[in-house]
């Protein structure tokens, strides 16, 4: 389960920021074509935080749009589901910049 790997290193990095207090709150952000589900990663926090200063920390997840660079024109944009073009100049070749990741933002402790 690659959510639980990604998990624990989330959970080690918030309690390294967190300076020995308490987590009430983990702020997450997750790309639109993020391949982790938001459902495993709780049901990893709430095993893998069982006992540490994680533990009952509320999740939250910010949902992050597809950011697409366009390499005819270097244009960037949001994908949208109904566009594989550039708006900018209807070209098709592209890079994604964000939108495929997931990342800790912040934490808030007690």
């Amino acid at each position: 389960m690659h959510e639980f790997a990604l998990t624990q290193n989330l959970l080690e990095l918030a309690l390294k920021n967190a300076d020995s207090k308490k987590i009430l709150r983990v702020n997450l952000w997750i790309g639109a074509f993020s391949d982790e589900r938001e459902e495993l990663i709780r049901f990893s926090w709430k095993d893998l935080a069982k006992g540490s200063l994680g533990e009952g920390a509320e999740l939250h997840f910010e949902h992050l749009p597809v950011e697409i660079k366009c390499l005819d024109c270097t244009g960037t944009f949001h994908l949208e589901e109904e566009a594989s073009l550039c708006r900018f100049c209807c070209g098709e070749k592209a890079q994604s910049l964000q939108g495929e990741d997931i990342g800790l933002e912040s934490i808030e402790v007690q």
